[in-house]
């Protein structure tokens, strides 16, 4: 049986079943007496004081196995646990409505999980998961009825689980667990953050994995790179994957052995390598592969997931962010809300297309006060590292010039306020508009550095919704009027003595890396996950041949031809790149 998921760390995995029993915990309401409210208060304060050590003890234990900078979500979890609208809240049912704490907190965790629900949120949605987490764990610790890990004969195997909250995620590692599926799960949930840390296959959202895997005989096979799970595979099927499971074991073996190379194409020519990131864990995973820097800091993630936070905690984000990151550069844009990112928690009017409408420097520029208080942060921030500025979604000179008014606007306040900061940050924009594209020649000089955003990019010039199944094969990066818009980009910022790095997925992308060493771009800023990959396909070319092949490619009047030409560039110079 094969069963289709979301694939959210990629591997291939084989073992035989390993089930995770999270059963339901029955809970049932009752009165109680005046003298009885002491009892409930004490058996709630026990199951909260039992939850803390508990974590404590999993993120101990977890540091050495997935490193410091992915155990933050345990950190959440014992905030969750001195949280007031939780915590306190349960505690002050418990004596107002004199009712047992069970319940108590089943009514309280069931109202703050509602209020997530409602937002549209799906990171702030995703949320709410964690406490349901916290909230499953005090339930079976008043009740005595924790999950159930079933003890591994020490063979390899696959768990198996309706849902897993990081914290049992971490404890598999002590389990010989290489992988996990789960009935529930998306990309952006911390279990999934973890399994990319931990570096085990795993797919989740299968819907119906736990009732169609019925004995721990049965053979499970994990396919992370396609979100797919096959239980009890016939022979054929089986000999396929486990051929492909060695190879993927040596696959990684050779990408590790990058991580401390030199990142030069093989006739000599050095290329910086940068990593995009969006929360600030990430940059310790960027600096554990040597990355150049910080191409790419995403900051819209901190209004998504805290809400409207203030100069100060912006400012405390973005410090620790810069001190990470240490004396290496890091290019923090400006919010790029609006469209499908813009949080249910900021001002925002209803608009017929969002995407093409109040998002990003735009909607920044229409809320001032809102744009002001992220940059006094950023220049804040600056005192302590290299930080460069970067504003997004620009269409010509004139937003360029409104967003740096209020950069001095900003600067003026904070030497009013007579606050620490530094005012001779570098300033640039996300190129991603064809429309200035088209006028880069005007702005090289408004401007210190250029960061090219390929996949708006390209998805405005061929005019399509890259996410809409039905036009999504014309998102072609090969596209001839693509290829000019990149060239002209790169060019008129070597006329005007600024640098352009690409950050866009096309950056990460092995394939296409070639044709952007071929258009002559040297910076390239992308996922920590994609710079292995990188650094190989980087030192199997030269930039001669790669400048051929653009030349080739924009000789190509149809995209088909041009991808084929492409596919055959890479299977000569790198066929064992691409795993899958």
């Amino acid at each position: 049986m094969i069963l289709k998921g979301i694939g959210v760390s990629d591997g291939i995995a084989i073992g035989k079943a390993f089930f995770i029993d999270r059963r339901i915990v029955k809970i049932k309401k009752y009165k109680i007496s005046d003298d009885r409210i002491a009892i409930e208060l004490k058996k709630f304060k026990d199951a909260v004081k039992k939850c803390e050590e508990y974590i404590k003890h999993i993120k101990e234990i977890s540091v050495s196995d997935i490193g410091e900078e992915h155990t933050f979500i345990f950190d959440v979890y014992l905030l969750l646990l001195k949280d007031d609208m939780l915590i306190g809240e349960t505690e002050r049912v418990i004596r107002n409505e004199k009712i047992n704490a069970e319940y108590a907190l089943k009514k309280v965790s069931k109202n703050l999980m509602d209020i997530f629900e409602r937002t549209e949120d799906p990171y702030i949605r995703e949320r709410k998961n964690d406490i349901k987490h916290i909230v499953d764990k005090l339930m079976r610790f008043m009740t005595n009825d924790g999950f159930v890990f079933n003890e591994t004969t020490g063979e390899k195997r696959i768990a198996i689980a309706h849902d897993l909250s990081p914290s049992e995620t971490a404890s598999l590692l002590r389990q010989n667990i290489i992988a996990f599926a789960t009935d529930l799960g998306s990309k952006t949930s911390h279990t999934s953050i973890i399994a990319r840390a931990m570096g085990i296959p795993a797919v989740v959202g299968l819907e119906k994995i736990t009732d169609n895997v019925v004995s721990s005989d049965e053979t499970i096979i994990v396919d992370g790179f396609n979100g797919v799970v096959i239980i009890d595979p016939n022979e054929d099927v089986l000999r396929e994957y486990e051929e492909k499971e060695k190879k993927y074991i040596k696959y990684v073996e050779e990408l590790q052995k990058l991580i401390d190379v030199e990142v030069k194409t093989s006739d000599g020519v050095e290329i910086n390598i940068f990593s995009n990131v969006e929360i600030n864990d990430e940059i310790e995973v960027s600096n554990n592969y040597n990355s150049k820097g910080i191409g790419l800091y995403r900051t819209e993630f901190i209004y998504l997931e805290n809400g409207n936070v203030s100069e100060d905690d912006q400012f405390e984000i973005l410090k620790d962010a810069v001190m990470k990151n240490g004396d290496k550069p890091i290019v923090i844009r400006t919010f790029d809300l609006g469209g499908e990112k813009l949080s249910s928690l900021l001002p925002h009017p209803e608009e017929q297309n969002p995407v093409m409408g109040l998002r990003a420097i735009r909607y920044s520029l229409r809320f001032q006060d809102f744009f002001i208080s992220q940059i006094k942060a950023i220049l804040r921030a600056a005192v302590y590292g290299d930080v460069r500025i970067m504003f997004p979604m620009i269409s010509g000179v004139e937003e360029i010039r409104l967003a740096k008014s209020v950069v001095k606007d900003a600067i003026k306040e904070l030497e009013a306020e007579g606050k620490e900061f530094r005012k001779d940050v570098p300033i640039g924009v996300m190129v991603e508009l064809p429309a200035l594209a088209l006028i880069t020649h005007l702005v090289n000089k408004e401007v210190d550095f250029f960061s090219v955003g390929t996949n708006d990019l390209i998805q405005y010039t061929v005019g399509i919704d890259r996410n809409n199944e039905y036009v999504a094969y014309l998102y072609r990066p090969t596209h001839p009027a693509v290829l000019h818009l990149l060239k002209k980009i790169l060019k008129d910022a070597n006329k005007g003595g600024i640098e352009a790095t690409v950050c866009g997925e096309m950056a990460g992308d092995p394939k296409y890396i070639p044709v952007l060493l071929g258009l002559g771009y040297r910076n390239l800023s992308m996922s920590p996950a994609s710079i292995l990959k990188a650094k190989m396909i980087i030192r199997r070319v030269n930039i001669s041949d790669c400048e051929k092949l653009v030349r080739s490619l924009k000789r190509c009047k149809l995209a088909r031809i041009a991808e084929e030409k492409l596919q055959k560039f890479i299977e000569k110079h790198a066929s064992d790149l691409f795993f899958h």
